[in-house]
């Protein structure tokens, strides 16, 4: 399982996508009513807000699925592109729900991590798409070795 570099990559973009339910999404600064003004950091996490919730939840397990099909790399290709697709669409949400929040709030380091699992899920699709082309060229190979040149077994 660990012997391929495009698991490597899927694990990484897995454990992105999984620090996204334990980090911020943007934080803000206000002053306290205080006397002395002192700053109070207010944020806003991934795990409060629902839907946030639920699209890394679903692109965490895409992740997942794609890291145990690793025999049937088609299969793998297109869990890893699908994925890219939704994470792609989560990005922009997530810019979108920032900037009706920009007045008040600061963007956080973990709301780029949909960004780079899709740039990690892109060069895992094409070390797989590799893999696959070498496996079709070998089982060509090996078919085409056992014929002779009259299409005869030896």
């Amino acid at each position: 399982m660990f012997r391929r570099f495009q698991t490597y990559l899927i694990i990484a973009a897995t454990l992105l996508i999984g620090s996204m339910f334990f980090s911020n999404m943007c934080y803000g600064v206000i002053t306290t009513d205080a006397p002395s003004e002192q700053w109070e950091r207010i944020t806003i996490s991934f795990f409060e807000r629902s839907q946030f919730l639920i699209m890394a939840f679903v692109t965490f397990s895409l992740c997942v699925i794609a890291l145990f099909h690793q025999k049937k790399r088609m299969i793998q290709i297109r869990i890893c592109l699908l994925n890219s697709i939704i994470l792609f669409a989560f990005q922009i949400w997530i810019l979108v729900e920032f900037m009706q929040l920009r007045p008040l709030y600061s963007l956080a380091v973990p709301s780029l991590f949909p960004l780079i699992a899709i740039i990690l899920l892109v060069l895992a699709i094409r070390y797989i798409a590799k893999d696959e082309a070498a496996a079709m060229f070998s089982n060509a190979v090996r078919r085409q070795g056992t014929y002779n040149k009259k299409g005869k077994k030896k």
